[in-house]
């Protein structure tokens, strides 16, 4: 499995049910932290940064992640190779490298490492200070 498919698939696990602003801000939260290349993220490979242990909750445990609707599996992949090839000066989430889902999870402690940035759908964006 190449970077590309691996980034859309991690997008379609984490977001598929957010509005698509909210696909775009996790895609580029993960080339955010590609670009970043930091080694506790997975370094600077798109596929080693959505694969590192404990970075994407969709991956934990998992080789593969499982498609059940293929036609937003289609849209998604169709954005995330977009974004795979932009200039990082067209990142709309302004550099952030993390997310969660407070309705799920709260405020976990590295929250309090970052900086909000923005909120789309259920997702709180974040930059790391």
């Amino acid at each position: 499995m190449g970077d590309r498919e691996i980034l859309a698939k991690t997008v379609y696990a984490e977001a598929r049910g957010e509005p698509e602003k909210g696909w775009e801000s996790v895609a580029w939260v993960i080339k955010n932290r590609a670009n970043a290349n930091r080694e506790y993220w997975g370094g600077s490979n798109i596929g080693n940064v959505c694969l590192k242990d404990r970075q994407f909750e969709c991956w934990n445990g998992k080789k593969d992640i499982h498609i059940d609707d293929p036609a937003t599996y289609a849209r998604i992949k169709r954005m995330t190779d977009r974004i795979f090839d932009e200039p990082m000066r067209n990142d709309p989430t302004g550099g952030c490298d993390h997310y969660n889902n407070p309705k799920k999870e709260g405020y976990p402690a590295w929250t309090r490492n970052c900086d909000r940035v923005m909120k789309v759908g259920n997702h709180v964006f974040y930059k790391q200070k």
